[in-house]
């Protein structure tokens, strides 16, 4: 495998198909609530139905601003790099601080998650978030840094 010594910078656009997922997912959820029944008063029934209701869209909320459009995410625009000397791959945020990436970070052919050490939050990109160059490039990097070749 050739060295991979051109940076790349991860500035993801809106991912419409992260979006269907995330709508699929709650709307999901909240159908769930009709037929869901309880050996309780009804009264209470409503209400218990209206507060988990409330839930799954204020996770709808978090989830969209934090992952879909990225708002005050850490690890939007950041660069990924090939550290020939450490013979590892190193992400570099906004603020200037290096981190290596996560042993939980994946590669899909439609999506991406980029996890790094010391950071709770991951990167999400969906192969439409990004072009397809950078994306391609992106899958092989988390491809190399979850395998990277042996020595013998």
């Amino acid at each position: 495998m050739s060295k991979m010594t051109t940076p790349i910078r991860l500035e993801p656009r809106f991912s419409k198909r992260f979006a269907f997922v995330l709508m699929v997912i709650h709307g999901g959820a909240l159908l769930l609530l009709l037929p869901l029944t309880l050996p309780i008063a009804v009264e209470l029934i409503l209400t218990i139905k209206l507060c988990l209701g409330l839930l799954v869209l204020a996770s709808a909320l978090h989830t969209s601003r934090q992952h879909l459009l990225l708002n005050n995410h850490p690890l939007h625009g950041c660069i990924l790099r090939y550290e020939e000397t450490l013979d590892c791959l190193r992400v570099q945020l906004k603020s200037g601080q290096e981190t290596p990436i996560a042993s939980g970070s994946y590669s899909h052919p439609q999506w991406a998650v980029l996890k790094l050490e010391g950071i709770s939050n991951a990167l999400i990109i969906f192969s439409d978030a990004l072009d397809v160059q950078t994306f391609r490039r992106l899958r092989v990097h988390l491809q190399y840094a979850n395998d990277p070749p042996q020595n013998n």
